[in-house]
């Protein structure tokens, strides 16, 4: 109910002070459900995983030998199948693929003057360095 008082200098109607504080408690109220939807929505929303597992830390490292002589292999194209990782064995005939995802992956190993190529299927799991060494047969063999 509005509690209206008239002002004899104008003739205009003037909301009394207590008319004013019930509007704005309305006010403070709508506004505070507002608020409690929002949060309340907001928190339905799938939590975004931040914790390490959720980084990519796996490292596949290994060595590429000749299959006959054992002698480490230079320059041996390592890659990932189905992936654009790839790196190449350094003068020991090492490598490394780091950043690697948990999961099932083939690795492939290619180098001209050798058989078509070495591939091993290894299970990345979080955290953990797996270790994969390969053999390549020559050519001539």
């Amino acid at each position: 109910m509005l509690h209206t008082q008239k002002n004899d200098y104008s003739g205009e109607f003037h909301v009394t002070l207590t008319n004013k504080i019930k509007h704005m408690k309305a006010k403070m109220i709508l506004a505070a459900m507002m608020m409690i939807t929002t949060i309340a929505f907001a928190s339905e929303k799938e939590p975004v995983e931040t914790s390490p597992a959720a980084v990519a830390t796996n490292t596949i490292a290994g060595t590429v030998l000749d299959n006959k002589t054992g002698e480490p292999l230079t320059g041996v194209e390592i890659q990932i199948e189905g992936t654009n990782l790839k790196t190449y064995t350094d003068f020991d005939g090492k490598f490394a693929l780091d950043g690697i995802s948990s999961g099932q992956y083939t690795i492939s190993a290619n180098l001209i003057s050798y058989q078509e190529n070495e591939t091993k299927t290894i299970r990345v799991k979080n955290n953990e360095l797996h270790a994969l060494n390969l053999m390549l047969k020559s050519v001539t063999e």
